[in-house]
């Protein structure tokens, strides 16, 4: 399978490449600074598309010093949905569920300490960090197969309240 991995450059979700770091194949694109036209043709040389990073309901968010634009958005679901997704940025769930894609997504997920306070949950900085390195763990191991009881039951920690609250937000369609 041809997997295409869109995740724009973004201190605070580095730790999301865990995801893809050592698959053999696959093509990355960093770079934010990507043309819609080489973005399109790359979805259509490949079976299976990870987007990750920051987003909302509309899609994969780019944070450039000036401005907030999205890499992933609705111009481009005619091309996705032929295809097997991976999204995971902060309510992506609503992105997929209304486009009616299909793969692995997430809904709101906690990764910094500011959303924690956002939702109430009560947590540490130290938790997150944890939180984030689990999670991008454990959805690294079962990206080929996707067992969504494996990954909710691995990426589980009864006593850390960021992980039960992520963890609710993870789905598969």
């Amino acid at each position: 399978m041809k997997t295409l991995v869109i995740h724009p450059k973004d201190t605070t979700t580095d730790f999301l490449s865990v995801i893809y770091e050592d698959k053999i194949g696959w093509t990355i694109i960093n770079d934010p600074k990507i043309s819609k036209s080489k973005l399109k043709q790359q979805i259509k040389e490949h079976d299976r598309i990870v987007m990750l990073g920051h987003g909302t309901e509309i899609g994969l968010v780019i944070f450039d010093k000036r401005e907030i634009r999205f890499i992933v958005d609705s111009t481009l679901v005619y091309l996705l949905r032929t295809k097997e997704c991976v999204c995971i940025w902060c309510n992506a769930d609503k992105f997929v569920e209304k486009y009616k894609l299909k793969g692995l997504y997430s809904g709101m997920i906690i990764s910094e300490i500011d959303e924690s306070y956002l939702y109430s949950v009560r947590t540490s900085i130290d938790d997150i960090e944890k939180s984030n390195i689990l999670f991008a763990s454990v959805i690294s191991k079962y990206i080929d197969n996707k067992d969504i009881d494996m990954i909710k039951s691995e990426y589980y920690n009864e006593k850390s309240e960021v992980i039960k609250f992520n963890n609710k937000n993870i789905f598969i369609r």
